[in-house]
């Protein structure tokens, strides 16, 4: 299957059922005994590369022990995407929430984000979350204390051993490290986060965009391009106030990535960085 015939909700369905066959503690031989096939078609579902029938998917989330509400949206997104392909519209609002956009998150190789305000939310420290997440919600507690957890568990694909770790590069504003996001003592907590993620992680990269640095494509722009192992497609995750987003139509994601270079070679190096980063953190010590 080309990579221009793989559309994002099955790599969103093949993400899930990774995450819940290893949350079963199940070897891909195993799931394959379940519908009487090889490893290797079970591997072909958790790709992307082929998608699940109906009656398949629904024998696999019996041995997984999924049921429940998180067993039939599954059930139904999966069928949807498969019935319908918005011609013309490749924007889709990620379905079933968060958790599925972490299965997703979880199955890329790398990730390239950038955000002129905000820290990515692999990065973010519980203080810098929180604050965020509260700020004109008006969510239930328990809602947004899972919400909560759904972004600290993100970090865990930066240090996964079952395979390569995420290779993470991140272009962040200036503002994003001035913002004071939850006043100053969880803004110094957030930086010295980053800064010991770069410096103690090879795999994590900041480059910062210095205020005055000029216009450039994506001012306003909350992005994140992510890269699978082939032949899923890359995607554009785009994010805004009620409402988040994955793109895959490729002229598209090839424009954001040229656009992503440019930013790269315009932002202050990884050594440069690092030392922007520590002289605003002494500035907030010194208050």
């Amino acid at each position: 299957m080309g990579q221009r015939q793989m559309n994002t909700e099955r790599v969103q369905v093949a993400a899930t059922l990774r995450r819940m066959r290893e949350d079963a503690g199940l070897t891909r031989d195993q799931a394959a005994e379940v519908l009487s096939c090889t490893a290797s078609k079970i591997g072909d579902l958790e790709t992307g590369r082929s998608g699940a029938k109906p009656v398949e998917l629904g024998a696999l989330l019996d041995r997984y022990g999924v049921t429940g509400d998180e067993r039939e949206e599954l059930i139904t997104f999966a069928r949807e995407s498969q019935a319908r392909r918005p011609r013309g519209d490749h924007w889709i609002t990620i379905p079933g929430g968060h958790r599925r956009f972490l299965d997703l998150e979880r199955q890329a190789t790398s990730a390239m984000f950038y955000s002129g305000e905000i820290i990515h939310g692999i990065l973010q420290t519980e203080g810098y979350a929180q604050a965020l997440l509260r700020w004109n919600n008006l969510q239930p507690p328990e809602i947004l204390e899972r919400m909560l957890k759904f972004r600290m568990a993100r970090s865990a694909a930066l240090s996964r051993t079952d395979r390569s770790p995420l290779r993470l590069w991140c272009i962040l504003g200036e503002a994003a490290l001035r913002s004071g996001v939850g006043g100053e003592a969880v803004m110094r907590e957030q930086l010295e986060h980053l800064i010991t993620m770069t410096t103690l992680q090879e795999n994590v990269v900041v480059q910062v965009l210095p205020l005055g640095s000029g216009a450039h494509a994506l001012m306003g722009v909350t992005m994140t391009l992510y890269d699978f192992q082939p032949p899923a497609p890359r995607m554009l995750h785009f994010d805004s106030y009620g409402r988040s987003a994955v793109h895959d139509r490729e002229v598209e994601v090839t424009a954001a990535a040229h656009i992503l270079d440019l930013l790269r070679a315009k932002a202050l190096g990884h050594e440069e960085s690092h030392e922007f980063i520590q002289a605003i953190l002494s500035e907030l010590e010194e208050r």
